[in-house]
């Protein structure tokens, strides 16, 4: 057997993790009401933002009446995801995304989803991430070393064992 993984190598997630899909509706009511009050504000009571974490990446995407945005970003390029709160009780989701407020801005546990999936993923698919997975993968290489050593030192006894010279080394290309 191997030497256990040191306690670093067990908070690395695993290289073949798989997120599934998942959307949020984060229409910002708040600011649909209280662009209403203006007769051209009537116009933002269409408004709609949609947030899609796709494995890779996440989408914000912002319907109006007249125009559609998308944002894509790569989990690694969202920058610091944090929970921001204003007045107490209304609660928003920032990043490089822009803030995102979903409701009337009272949907803290919708806020606190939002930004534990963000983290999860920026964690995994961004530079923290491939960072991680590079020192797992230079821990894995260092057991497999070790194993082969210990395989060769077996070969070498059985060897010499029977008598049988051991071949010369073949030199690396």
């Amino acid at each position: 057997a191997h030497a256990p993984a040191s306690r670093n190598m067990a908070a690395i997630p695993p290289v073949n993790t798989v997120f599934e899909r998942k959307e949020y509706d984060v229409t910002d009511n708040c600011a649909k009401c209280c662009a209403a009050i203006t007769i051209v504000g009537l116009l933002s009571l269409c408004d709609e933002q949609r947030l899609v974490l796709e494995p890779e990446e996440a989408v914000l995407t912002k319907k109006t009446l007249c125009d559609t945005n998308v944002q894509r970003r790569p989990y690694g390029e969202l920058g610091s995801v944090d929970k921001a709160t204003s007045c107490g009780c209304c609660a928003a989701v920032s990043s490089n995304l822009g803030p995102i407020s979903p409701g009337f801005g009272c949907e803290a546990e919708l806020v606190d989803e939002i930004v534990e999936e963000l983290k999860k993923r920026m964690k995994t698919r961004g530079d923290t991430g491939q960072i991680q997975r590079a020192e797992q993968q230079l821990h894995e290489i260092a057991i497999l070393k070790g194993e082969v050593a210990n395989v060769n030192a077996k070969l070498d006894a059985v060897l010499q064992h029977l008598n049988i010279a051991a071949p010369q080394p073949q030199k690396m290309m």
